[in-house]
């Protein structure tokens, strides 16, 4: 199943960010685990060494007579002002012999020997520089006790939350959280500026085809040739891979192409004889015309000098300059080969239009004298897989005189231009 572009840059972020957290608990667990050295000592309980890295509080929070004991509640800190962080702790209390360990909370806790010894449980395995961790016990016994000193043993563990690759890790996290924010406001302004383009260039067309319309209406035989050119054009740009704006450009150009037929007499223009030198000058005249026509429209690359140039020969036998080979503009010389098909497949007031062989052997022979020969095969494969057809089709008129044209303004931006 292939993707469009938004949810593939959507799992990209995503995969992006799996990488990124997964790296960060890497990090986390090698540096929990990089042990530097064994630490242990006896900590006082009394409140003294208080100015040490590492030392331990305890309080005497309750005590209660019994029958035959007496019951005794500790609470114990230790306190972590090291560098490093304490892993993996234990720790040993002694306590009366005939003591009995009646209670424990936040540690696990046995007596054996006289001692008591203390191990963490899940949550307090570690004790993290500059902070603290407590727990208690509740002890019976028939003698006075207040725990003296404690024996803590564990390992020292560098653990620095401004490590070089930790202060990477929450740069890449910030990188990728304002991309993904891009992303998206990047996403909305081209989809407005695309909404808006694709409205620009449905007011373009519209004033083209408009303007088209007064051309078709002084040569009815060559009704909708306007359009059909630019069809072929546009296909030809297309199979040619060429850019997006070159294929808008170049649909426009075919649209134009005959503007400066506006300026031909209808009395010449649908002359079914043969015409006069006068005449045929008149005709030619229309290239001319055309580019002084649209010579403001300068916004629209190409669209002036497809006018002017595309009855240009590749041969340098073209009028009205007689310009050679590739110094005709491309899309001048794409819609001369596309303007020369439609021509050689209409109906004229002075012939009939030629069979789909006749104009695949004149087209061909016309390549490198008449037509580019580079641009000559696109041409011949439209004809061939029927791309023409279905142009002819899409611009024909019914028998009202209406357009049975799918591709109309609202569509051909898209099937074009890749909107």
């Amino acid at each position: 199943m292939k993707l469009d572009k938004t949810t593939e840059t959507l799992l990209i972020f995503v995969a992006a960010l799996v990488i990124l957290i997964t790296a960060y608990y890497v990090e986390e667990v090698c540096v929990s685990n990089n042990v530097s050295l064994e630490y242990s000592d006896t900590l006082s309980l009394t409140g003294a060494r208080l100015s040490d890295s590492i030392y331990a509080t305890s309080q005497k929070v309750k005590e209660w007579r019994n029958a035959h004991d007496n019951g005794m509640q500790f609470e114990i800190m230790i306190h972590n002002n090291a560098q490093n962080v304490i892993s993996n702790w234990k720790a040993e209390i002694e306590i009366p012999a005939d003591a009995e360990l009646a209670d424990y909370w936040n540690v696990a806790a046995e007596v054996k020997d006289g001692k008591l010894y203390l191990t963490p449980i899940d949550f307090n395995i570690r004790v993290n520089n500059g902070d603290n961790i407590s727990f208690g016990f509740i002890i019976n016994t028939t003698e006075e006790y207040y725990p003296r000193q404690m024996y803590l043993q564990g390992y020292k563990a560098f653990y620095n939350e401004a490590s070089v690759y930790r202060r990477i890790l929450y740069f890449a996290f910030v990188v990728w959280f304002v991309l993904f924010i891009g992303f998206f406001v990047t996403k909305f302004n081209l989809r407005n500026y695309r909404e808006k383009q694709k409205n620009d260039v449905k007011i373009i067309l519209q004033s083209m085809n408009t303007f088209i319309n007064f051309i078709d209406a002084k040569d009815p035989y060559t009704s909708g040739h306007s359009r059909r050119v630019a069809m072929y054009a546009a296909e030809i740009a297309k199979r040619m891979r060429l850019s997006e704006d070159e294929i808008q450009n170049v649909y426009y150009a075919g649209l134009l192409h005959d503007a400066g037929k506006i300026s031909i007499p209808d009395a010449v223009l649908n002359n079914p004889g043969k015409l006069s030198d006068e005449e045929r000058k008149q005709i030619q005249n229309h290239t001319v015309a055309g580019g002084e026509m649209l010579k403001q429209l300068s916004s629209l690359r190409g669209i002036r000098e497809t006018a002017l140039y595309h009855h240009e020969r590749y041969d340098g036998n073209g009028y009205p300059e007689g310009l050679r080979g590739e110094s005709i503009p491309l899309y001048a010389r794409i819609v001369g080969v596309a303007d020369s098909y439609d021509a050689m497949s209409s109906n004229r007031v002075y012939r009939r239009h030629l069979t789909k062989d006749e104009i695949i052997e004149e087209i061909q022979q016309g390549a490198g004298t008449q037509f580019d020969p580079g641009i000559v095969p696109y041409m011949v494969d439209m004809i061939n897989d029927g791309y023409v057809n279905v142009v002819k089709k899409e611009t024909a008129e019914t028998d009202d005189g209406s357009k049975n044209s799918h591709l109309n303004e609202d569509v051909i931006p898209g099937f074009y231009m890749g909107f």
